[in-house]
């Protein structure tokens, strides 16, 4: 039986500057929520389904017309994914605390009426309350690729459905550089601009999902390098994160892992992005895994010039 239970933001008078300044980025968020509940409840629910209802269908649902028109309210995933939700409601609060971070901490970097010199302190009150709930956070020290590389479900999600895990990787992506976009610039109007390539070359991956679409998993040292080196810790959070999402898909896509055992892999994959114990690499070793890997393959820096010109064409998934 869960004994999670939710919690509300830090009470912060830059509550909501995201949403009030870039609602054009904000509300795409809204849209990544319907991707990763639908995904998670097609795959608890539909273990045998064809690789079209993913890689077809939902794909081409999302990329032509979720994320072209964005919901303008944050959707409820319990009502998208109902018997995933029952399955681990753990997983998802897990899930919702680390994205409520998320929000916050671009909601400091969104408030121009906070001076640059005492963001850092509004970012180290966000995570240390993030951290205050030990049944929900993720740990802050980076992991290595062993728990999402090693295990005898590793990879089977990228391997059935490459166009939705690429699909997912692009979520990561655009999540990471928006931190660099509004880093990068120390005027509101280039903030602005900055965030607008950013959302612009997401679309354009979006567009031509065969030939743009992340072909590792974006890591923050790669393509948020800014963001990585002055924090550090949320950033390691927000790589965890996006590990235990590809590793709760694998373990939801597997047939080595039957019905009855898919729980109790799912809380002891929780359970060890938790820890601070297992699997941990140093700071260095996490950026040069991520260098290593290659920025270009996770989708290329945010900070980089957006695509030229239209999107090109390319044949419908």
């Amino acid at each position: 039986m869960s004994r999670t239970y939710e919690q509300s933001y830090v009470p912060a008078s830059h509550n909501w500057a995201f949403r009030r300044h870039y609602p054009r980025a904000d509300r795409l968020f809204n849209a990544f929520d319907y991707g990763h509940a639908i995904l998670s409840e097609i795959l608890y629910t539909r273990p045998d389904a064809p690789n079209a209802v993913l890689d077809r269908d939902q794909l081409r649902f999302i990329t032509q017309q979720l994320l072209v028109h964005p919901p303008s309210v944050p959707l409820e995933e319990s009502a998208i994914a109902p018997t995933f939700s029952q399955l681990a409601p753990e997983i998802e609060h897990m899930f919702a605390w680390a994205h409520m971070l998320h929000r916050q901490v671009y909601d400091v970097w969104a408030d121009d009426r906070i001076p640059d010199r005492e963001k850092d302190a509004r970012i180290a009150e966000l995570v240390a309350y993030y951290q205050s709930r030990h049944d929900l956070a993720l740990s802050a020290r980076p992991k290595s690729m062993a728990p999402m590389e090693s295990r005898e479900y590793s990879g089977e999600f990228r391997r059935r459905y490459p166009k939705f895990n690429g699909l997912i990787w692009s979520y990561h992506w655009l999540q990471l550089v928006l931190y660099d976009a509004l880093m990068s610039e120390s005027t509101a109007a280039g903030r602005r601009a900055a965030v607008d390539r950013a959302v612009n070359r997401f679309h354009g991956m979006v567009s031509c999902p065969s030939a743009r679409f992340p072909t590792e998993m974006p890591m923050a040292p790669a393509v948020a390098p800014r963001f990585a080196e002055r924090y550090p810790d949320a950033a390691a959070i927000f790589d965890n994160l996006h590990a235990l999402h590809d590793v709760v898909s694998d373990i939801l896509a597997s047939p080595k892992v039957p019905a009855p055992r898919k729980r109790q892999q799912l809380l002891s994959a929780a359970a060890e992005y938790r820890n601070s114990a297992l699997d941990v690499t140093t700071v260095e070793a996490w950026r040069e895994m991520a260098r290593d890997m290659g920025v270009d393959d996770m989708g290329g820096l945010g900070t980089a010039p957006e695509i030229a010109g239209t999107p090109m064409s390319c044949s419908q998934p």
